[in-house]
């Protein structure tokens, strides 16, 4: 397995790219924006939502009946240096343009760490970059929940030879008050970023910020399975603007606890 050196920088479809190119695009739009509106009363979209606290808000995905997936960094409080308390986050389902579907309040969150860590102090490695968070309410009872794929990360690379496989969908800073999906979307590696730290994906999904904790899907057999989480983008040192995702072999076991 290569070790990658990187800078990290901080089903019905339309068929239309609805997102004119007039403002100036943030560093997660790889080349042509690629990302379309969804109908998301239909399934998987309709179980993807936004985790709000105070103005700012990240993505989820429905993974059980009172559970969402989405990236562990939403958590921690730049402007206290703290992880804030799972009470403050709302997770909104079936969102677009100030209507939702349904609403539920966190009730606690786990993550990769035993203990939360101070990142003050310490840097949080993307691999461990996911939390599970507990909801108040069955949305997922409603609104569906995303099977995790099974297999090895590494297996689902080759799903790039075929066309429209591999899906990316979030709530983009930059479009935040309608879903869009990036069909199509490009794994480009599975790799490790320290020599003893489990792999991640780079891919060329259209993710933004805002789109942190959004689900990248796998599409096999008319069936939509999560094989990871988008994380950060990030520059390698070649001077590529990547996306970097957690596979699910990294948090599929916690949702079986």
């Amino acid at each position: 397995m290569r070790v990658i050196a990187i800078v990290v920088a901080g089903s019905l479809l339309t068929t239309e790219n609805v997102f004119a190119n007039s403002h100036k695009r943030p560093s997660g739009i790889k080349g042509v924006d690629d990302r379309i509106r969804v109908d998301i009363t239909q399934y998987p979209w309709r179980a993807i939502g936004r985790i709000n606290r105070s103005g700012s808000f990240c993505t989820g995905v429905l993974v059980s009946e009172t559970e969402v997936l989405t990236a562990a960094h939403c958590f921690w409080n730049k402007r206290t240096s703290r992880w804030s308390q799972a009470r403050f986050f709302h997770f909104v389902v079936g969102y677009e343009k100030g209507q939702y579907a349904g609403t539920a309040r966190g009730i606690s969150y786990r993550t990769a760490f035993k203990t939360l860590p101070n990142l003050k102090n310490i840097k949080l490695e993307r691999e461990d970059d996911w939390a599970i968070l507990k909801l108040d309410k069955p949305l997922g009872k409603k609104f569906g929940i995303i099977e995790i794929a099974a297999g090895n990360g590494k297996a689902y690379l080759s799903q790039n030879s075929q066309k429209n496989t591999i899906y990316q969908a979030g709530y983009s800073r930059d479009y935040a008050h309608v879903l869009t999906v990036h069909k199509d979307c490009r794994l480009t590696d599975y790799v490790k970023l320290k020599e003893k730290s489990p792999p991640v994906y780079f891919h060329q999904c259209d993710a933004t910020r805002g789109d942190s904790g959004s689900p990248i899907f796998a599409l096999s057999d008319k069936k939509y399975r999560l094989i990871a989480i988008h994380s950060a983008t990030a520059r390698k040192t070649t001077g590529e603007v990547i996306g970097i995702a957690v596979p699910s072999e990294q948090f599929r076991s916690a949702l079986k606890e």
